[in-house]
C-alpha cells in the first residue's frame, strides 16, 4: 500500500513537472543571422596585395586588398604623351595665326599709304582693291586656324577624360573595408587573378544580430515593428540566457514552414517569417539556435 502512494505521488510530480513546462514554452524557434555584405573589386586584374583572413575583425576604410595597377599607369602615361602631342599641334597653329596677323598689319600698313596716293592720284582704285582682297583672304585664313584651334582643344577634353577615367580605375584599385565588421568568408588568395564584380570576401557587423522565426497568423495579429520580445539561447549544456529583442522586421507574404521543422504536420502550415534584432555580446554566433516568448504571452502568464 505505501509503495503505491509514492508510485502516485512521484507520477503527479512528473505530471506537474510537464505541464509546467509546457506553460513555460517558447512561441516560436529560429536560427540567428547577420546582414552581411560581399565585398568585390570594381577592376578585373591580378591581387598583389590582400591583408585579412576569416574571423579577422576590420575596420571601417581599412586597406585590405589591391589590384595590380601597373596596366592603367600604363595607359595613363601613354594618354599624356598623346596629349603632349596635341599641345604642339596647338602650338603650330598658335604659330600660324601670329604670322598671318603679322601679314596682315604689313598690308594695313600699305593700304595707308594706298589711300594716300590715291587722293594725289598716284594709285587706281583697283590698287585699293586688290589690298582689301588680300586682307579679306588673310581674315579668312586667321578664321579657318581659330576652327582648327577649338577642334584641337575638343581633342584635349577628350583625352583628359580618358586620364580622368584611368585615373579613377587607379583608385579603385585600391579596396577599402566598407564598414566595422568581422570577415566571415575569404573568396580569393594573394597573386590570384580578380573579376570586376566577384566576391573576394564577405563581412558582417557581429555586434548586431538577427533571429529569424517563424509564427502563425494568429500570433502576427498580436505582433507588430518595434515590440520588445524575450530570446533565449543555450548560455551551456544547462542554463539558458535570457535576452531582449526588438521585431524589426515582418514578412508581407506567408510561406510553407521551412523544412528544418520536422513534423509533418508543422511542415505543412503557412506561417509568416519576422526578425528580432538583439545586440551582440559575443555569446550569439551566425546559425545558433533560439528561442523567442513574446512579450503578450509573458504578461498573460
Amino acid at each position: 500500500m505505501k509503495s503505491n502512494t509514492i508510485s502516485i505521488l512521484v507520477f503527479l510530480s512528473l505530471l506537474i513537472s510537464s505541464c509546467s513546462q509546457e506553460n513555460n514554452s517558447s512561441d516560436a524557434y529560429g536560427n540567428f543571422e547577420a546582414s552581411s555584405v560581399s565585398v568585390s573589386p570594381d577592376v578585373s586584374g591580378k591581387l598583389v596585395y590582400l591583408l585579412l583572413e576569416e574571423g579577422e575583425e576590420l575596420q571601417e576604410g581599412q586597406l585590405v586588398a589591391i589590384v595590380d595597377t601597373i596596366p592603367y599607369y600604363l595607359s595613363s602615361q601613354e594618354l599624356e604623351a598623346q596629349k603632349s602631342a596635341i599641345y604642339s599641334k596647338l602650338k603650330n597653329l598658335d604659330a600660324q595665326v601670329l604670322t598671318l596677323k603679322e601679314q596682315k598689319k604689313s598690308i594695313m600698313i600699305e593700304v595707308r599709304r594706298a589711300n594716300e596716293l590715291f587722293k594725289d592720284g598716284a594709285v587706281t582704285r583697283q590698287t585699293l582693291d586688290d589690298l582689301d582682297g588680300r586682307i579679306r583672304v588673310l581674315d579668312s585664313q586667321i578664321n579657318a586656324v581659330k576652327v582648327q584651334k577649338e577642334s584641337v582643344y575638343s581633342e584635349i577634353n577628350v583625352i583628359n577624360q580618358k586620364i580622368n577615367m584611368v585615373r579613377d580605375k587607379t583608385d579603385r584599385c585600391y579596396i577599402e573595408n566598407p564598414f566595422h565588421g568581422t570577415v566571415l568568408e575569404k573568396y580569393a588568395e594573394q597573386h590570384e587573378m580578380v573579376i570586376a564584380g566577384k566576391p573576394i570576401y564577405k563581412i558582417a557587423d557581429l555586434k548586431i544580430m538577427e533571429l529569424r522565426v517563424y509564427v502563425d497568423a494568429l500570433q502576427l495579429s498580436k505582433l507588430k515593428l518595434g515590440d520588445e520580445v524575450t530570446v533565449f539561447v543555450d548560455e551551456d549544456r544547462k542554463q539558458n540566457r535570457q535576452l531582449t529583442g526588438t521585431i524589426c522586421w515582418i514578412a508581407s507574404q506567408a510561406e510553407f514552414t521551412p523544412k528544418i521543422i520536422q513534423t509533418k504536420e508543422e511542415r505543412v502550415k503557412l506561417v509568416y517569417a519576422i526578425k528580432i534584432q538583439l545586440e551582440n555580446d559575443g555569446l550569439l554566433k551566425i546559425g545558433m539556435p533560439g528561442e523567442v516568448v513574446f512579450s503578450g504571452n509573458l504578461d498573460s502568464e
